[in-house]
């Protein structure tokens, strides 16, 4: 936008009377793309060994047997020792190694000034509890969300209101109980990662609004008293597993000035074709013949 004034020459009857000529252009507003890319990795060691123990003493008119066992019974690696009938020795065994990487790369566009939003996910309803015994639905949504509000500012300079968040459904859920019903029911769990903050960068330049660098490592030992602390042999009258988790966490904001797409744009499913019945069933195909070349940008 520019603006101009000038004053006029002052009329001979006047008494320096000024005339402002304005030439100010207000353009239309500009449109911002926003890309949004959320990198996690979560990576899980889980180490397990356990044992199972039972050993028979005695003779003539008394007899002692001596036992411990903790084995879970949902070990992989199972190593059983001793006779059919009397003493029995078992050590078990576990190894897990999980490793989860998520990557949403959310884009919206929306004019300077006004606010976009994006939502690629699904919607819960949980019950709640209200006055005179009521329950009511709450809505919850879920998945790879996006809200910002960009401003274009002086010297291409673009301020941003922005919120990424990426939540899923947990395989955990809290159960619950009410007076004068039997049984239960079990709400589900909503696992978010969240960050809202405001920002100014230029058009194509990249920031990281925020991270998360999680290391939890858990360790527990059951096992007798007195026996199961001694050096070597304890082992076989206590277990112990050893867990680590670690998640590395990443927003990256990157805005864009664009313009509106010409008419004759090429979209992803364009080189995509269903196949006829014969290469369907006779030759096992997913996927017809390719579509002829087009002058499509």
């Amino acid at each position: 936008a520019a603006a101009a004034a000038s004053p006029a020459p002052a009329s001979a009857a006047g008494a320096g009377a000024a005339r402002i000529v304005n030439f100010l252009n207000v353009g239309a507003p500009q449109q911002v793309m926003l890309e949004v890319k959320i990198a996690e990795v979560s990576k899980t060691l889980l180490d397990k060994l356990e044992s199972g123990f039972s050993m028979g003493f005695g003779g003539g008119s008394w007899s002692t047997t001596l036992a411990s066992n903790f084995i879970s019974g949902t070990l992989k690696g199972l190593l059983s020792a001793g006779k059919a009938t009397g003493n029995h020795l078992n050590i078990a065994a576990d190894k897990q190694d999980g490793l989860v990487r998520v990557l949403a790369e959310p884009t919206v566009m929306a004019i300077s000034g006004q606010e976009g939003s994006f939502l690629a996910g699904g919607k819960i309803f949980v019950p709640v509890a209200q006055d005179n015994n009521k329950v009511t639905l709450e809505e919850k949504e879920f998945g790879v969300g996006l809200h910002f509000t960009p401003t274009v500012l002086a010297g291409g300079r673009i301020n941003l209101r922005v919120a990424p968040e990426v939540s899923e459904l947990s395989r955990e859920g809290i159960g619950i109980s009410a007076a004068g019903f039997s049984g239960g029911a079990i709400l589900p769990l909503i696992t978010t990662r969240r960050a809202a903050t405001t920002v100014e960068l230029f058009d194509g330049q990249s920031f990281a609004i925020g991270g998360l660098i999680s290391n939890n490592q858990t360790t527990n030992i059951r096992g007798l008293p007195v026996l199961g602390e001694l050096p070597v042999l304890g082992a076989l009258f206590r277990s112990t597993d050893f867990q680590q988790d670690r998640t590395e966490l990443l927003f990256v904001v990157t805005p864009h000035l664009v313009k509106p797409l010409p008419p004759n744009y090429k979209l992803p499913t364009d080189d995509v074709t269903t196949p006829t019945r014969a290469q369907l069933f006779l030759e096992g195909r997913m996927e017809g013949a390719p579509p002829p070349s087009t002058d499509r940008k």
